[in-house]
């Protein structure tokens, strides 16, 4: 198994961080790194990740996607992680965010139902990898964004696809999570989750953590890092001093992303009225 040098620590395990732009967190830095084959700015020891595009849950069964999640995924497997070695899956969050909802409301089935049978794909190719030989951690799906907003790109922060309430997403990925937990207990996999700490007690996102409107910003590392204590000792890190927002940096931050938004369509005025 691959080991790194911590400083203070000693040598401790790798855990390769493989999935869509959610796994950029473990990079420790706020923002999305390079997609594969190109190479992540991983700061943090025991952590090495790679991007492999907008990749589904429900679609790493199938080959020849759009994104070429599957194969994308076990060329990483297969060109970076030696056998036995830790194995962080980071999907699903696409699938809450803009599709399941979306599945139950045209397919008139319960959220739960399509939630199942996405849970279903997705953990065909968690056993696969399993019995490949690797040690898996499932990572879970993260709240979902408070706004709600159609089309978009990765490079807007402001424009990720979404559908239904974040009520309905929150939902969606509390169902999610507890299912790949419970999946996770009958197929040899470990489940990380830092889901229950990012929301308050209504299971609203609590946008202090992210530092875009989807994405974690190493705010929340504490917390994750702590889980990641209690589920693989061996890596080695150290405790974590976990803190949680007050009022006044609710306030604060609220204001900063208002103050943020106002400012970006006030840019888009000239563009309006035809200015260069």
């Amino acid at each position: 198994m691959e080991t790194m040098a911590a400083a203070g620590s000693g040598a401790v395990p790798v855990v390769y961080c493989i999935g869509d732009s959610h796994v950029c967190f473990f990079s420790g830095q706020d923002r999305i790194q390079p997609d594969w084959p190109a190479k992540s700015d991983d700061q943090l020891p025991w952590f090495k990740t790679y991007r492999i595009g907008s990749s589904l849950a429900y679609n790493l069964t199938r080959h020849g996607t759009q994104t070429r999640g599957r194969e994308r995924l076990f060329e990483v497997l297969d060109m970076r992680v030696p056998v036995g070695g830790f194995v962080l899956l980071s999907f699903g969050e696409i699938d809450c965010r803009a599709h399941l909802v979306k599945q139950s409301r045209m397919r008139g089935l319960p959220i739960e139902k399509v939630v199942e049978v996405c849970l279903d794909e997705y953990f065909k190719v968690v056993r696969e990898i399993v019995a490949r030989g690797f040690r898996v951690i499932v990572y879970n799906v993260v709240p979902s964004r408070l706004r709600t907003t159609g089309g978009g790109a990765l490079k807007d922060a402001d424009a990720f696809v979404t559908t239904g309430s974040w009520r309905e997403r929150n939902h969606a990925s509390r169902l999610f999570n507890d299912g790949a937990r419970l999946r996770c207990e009958s197929c040899d996999a470990l489940f990380l989750e830092n889901f229950p700490h990012l929301v308050d007690g209504q299971d609203k996102t609590i946008q202090w953590y992210f530092w875009d409107s989807i994405h974690l910003s190493q705010r929340a590392m504490p917390v994750t890092l702590e889980r990641f204590r209690a589920l693989c000792p061996q890596l080695v890190i150290p405790p974590q001093r976990i803190e949680s927002p007050g009022w006044l940096e609710l306030e604060i931050d609220g204001f900063k992303r208002r103050f943020s938004r106002v400012t970006k369509e006030i840019r888009k005025i000239p563009r309006i009225f035809g200015a260069s």
